[in-house]
């Protein structure tokens, strides 16, 4: 069946900080598809964007390797245990498109809630195998679905989903989904939507990194295909 992967990214910087410490990276998959590494290193600023950067670096580099996710997740793990001796954690979660399985792989080491969305029902899925680098035997909890017009799922580190707490504001990722489901038409404004709605919540001063990927499944392809990749960053002023 024929769709189109319509996929967007959105972050931004706890404020006071001048650093993020979520990383995304996007790759083609060796076999075809994509995948999305999204990392959200522990504490704030030029130590944490570090942690997440490594931790992502080396995720990609398995996952151009032709390594299956959840191996490539459990590397990942093995790594930052080796490297600090488990005093150092990191939220990990690998978002792929997968054209050889025809399916939607989500494989997750964070302690966030996600939100699937199929056949026009959202729903939020708590399950995870934990945050890499703190336990050795840490592993992967995996998701994986077909591939099918209309499936969307977002991704989210914590600063979005605590949005507001800290000013009695409670900030629900599934609420927003439903949202922008019914009100945008495409991932980049669903991932705007929702991120716009943290930073409210946070009155425009949010007190963790944000991050959200936003995936959405199009139906209908094309005879000759273009892909694009649209890449914007503000830099401070």
């Amino acid at each position: 069946m024929a769709v189109t992967i319509d996929l967007a990214i959105l972050k931004t910087h706890r404020f006071g900080s001048r650093e993020s410490g979520d990383t995304a990276e996007v790759i083609e998959r060796p076999a075809g598809g994509i995948s999305v590494v999204l990392v959200d290193g522990q504490g704030h600023g030029q130590a944490a964007k570090l942690l997440s950067v490594q931790v992502a670096g080396r995720v990609v580099s398995l996952l151009n390797e032709g390594v299956r996710d959840g191996a490539a997740a459990r590397a990942a793990h093995d790594f930052l245990f080796a490297l600090r001796g488990g005093r150092v954690s990191a939220a990990l979660d690998i978002l792929s498109v997968d054209l050889a399985s025809s399916t939607v792989v989500v494989t997750r080491n964070s302690e966030v809630p996600m939100v699937l969305a199929r056949h026009g029902e959202a729903q939020p899925v708590v399950e995870s195998g934990g945050r890499i680098g703190l336990y050795r035997h840490t592993r992967p909890w995996v998701l994986e679905v077909e591939i099918e017009p209309g499936l969307a799922v977002v991704l989210a580190t914590d600063g979005v989903v605590s949005a507001g707490e800290r000013r009695g504001r409670r900030f629900d990722l599934l609420a927003e989904v439903e949202r922008a489901l019914q009100c945008v038409p495409d991932a980049e404004g669903m991932a705007r939507l929702i991120l716009e709605a943290a930073l409210e919540a946070d009155r425009g001063c949010p007190q963790d990194d944000m991050a959200v990927v936003a995936l959405r499944l199009q139906p209908g392809g094309a005879p000759q295909p273009v892909r694009q990749l649209r890449l914007q960053i503000p830099l401070p002023e």
